[in-house]
């Protein structure tokens, strides 16, 4: 799942949270806030109904408190940007009219494994600075050793882990069958569902 931080002032984080979930509108974005009494809290803008929630899950972004360590790219809601920290991916002012949403989100990659360098380091560098080679261009998500490429499977609701060499095979197998369908496109993301086998 992709993972997005949003710091500044409340107010400034709500408008921002606000403009693009609506300019976003045909993506499921989950919005993770702690309310006074410490407890994570998690909403879904747009989704009014039980059944509207449960087709959600899982979202397709996650936009998680500033405080959290994780390590994603950031939305600065600073009046003042000054940060220096390669993280921050983009600037938001109330004032600016021209924020590039869809950029916002595709620029914001799937969460990293999140190991030290002495417990992974594989592709040379921790997951911090790995994410930042990957916010300068440097890097691409599928250069972390542990990621998943473009497959994600589950089995009976869990994520099952697939490794580069199946994962680029299971993709180019599929893409081929399906490149001759009509409705299909490179640039969609596609959902296939295998119900389970009766046994007789």
């Amino acid at each position: 799942m992709k993972c997005l931080k949003v710091k500044g002032e409340p107010a400034v984080r709500g408008e921002f949270i606000s403009r693009f979930c609506a300019a976003l509108s045909d993506r499921v974005i989950c919005v993770i806030s702690t309310n006074l009494s410490g407890e994570s809290e998690a909403t879904f803008p747009g989704e009014s109904s039980i059944e509207g929630l449960l087709e959600s899950l899982p979202p397709d972004l996650a936009i998680i408190p500033a405080d959290s360590e994780l390590i994603v790219p950031i939305v600065d809601c600073g009046c003042e940007v000054t940060s220096m920290n390669p993280l921050v991916l983009a600037a938001f002012h109330v004032e600016s009219a021209d924020t590039d949403y869809a950029a916002i989100y595709r620029n914001t990659f799937h969460l990293l494994p999140q190991k030290t360098e002495k417990e992974c380091g594989r592709c040379g560098m921790d997951c911090r600075r790995m994410a930042e080679a990957i916010l300068r261009g440097d890097r691409r998500e599928e250069d972390c050793f542990y990621a998943p490429g473009r497959i994600e499977i589950t089995v009976d609701g869990r994520p099952l882990k697939v490794g580069k060499f199946p994962a680029e095979m299971i993709e180019g197998s599929l893409r081929g069958l399906l490149s001759s369908m009509k409705g299909y496109r490179e640039d969609s993301d596609i959902l296939i569902k295998l119900r389970p086998m009766s046994i007789t």
